[in-house]
């Protein structure tokens, strides 16, 4: 992905890496502060500050000079969701990521991830690879595949539910 400020592209590095910069330089993570409610001009703050660490160290300019030519591109605040939304692209089999929700109700952090990435044996050289939502995706998967005692559960079907709470035809209600 790249970041098109004024004439000027910057390539951004989307994977879980550039989340994990972004906690190590500012302390927070940057889902859980994209998450809460803020002032759009706080959001912008946050957006450039993620967009400044998601540029390679080799073609990043200063931060004042990255926050200059997004002031005077008047389309930034898009350019910066876009970003965001590339850093966190979702796997689709993780389910409640797309109500806001994490699966435990804590809050997230990068670091819980590492440690959890560390202690399943995953390769970190993923984190430069996969983006944040990639990566918890691939715990769950791998989870469930060293637990045989877990149960899986799908939808019902229409038939299937049918089947399992059947109804009175409209024949028989009015006839």
């Amino acid at each position: 992905m790249e970041l098109e400020l004024n004439g000027r592209r910057y390539p951004l590095d989307t994977a879980a890496v550039s989340a994990l910069r972004y906690r190590a330089a500012y302390g927070e993570s940057v889902v859980e502060a994209l998450r809460r409610p803020m002032p759009p001009r706080k959001r912008e703050g946050v957006l450039l500050r993620m967009c400044h660490l998601m540029i390679p160290a080799a073609r990043r300019p200063p931060l004042l000079e990255l926050a200059e030519q997004a002031r005077r591109d008047g389309d930034f605040p898009a350019k910066g969701r876009a970003a965001r939304d590339a850093l966190l692209a979702g796997d689709r089999a993780l389910e409640g990521w797309e109500d806001g929700e994490p699966g435990d109700g804590a809050p997230f952090d990068e670091y819980r991830l590492l440690a959890a990435l560390v202690l399943a044996g995953v390769d970190p050289a993923l984190l430069y690879e996969l983006p944040l939502l990639h990566l918890l995706g691939l715990l769950k998967r791998l989870a469930a595949l060293r637990d045989p005692e877990r149960k899986t559960y799908r939808r019902l079907t229409g038939a299937e539910m049918a089947q399992l709470y059947p109804r009175r035809r409209k024949k028989e209600r009015h006839g």
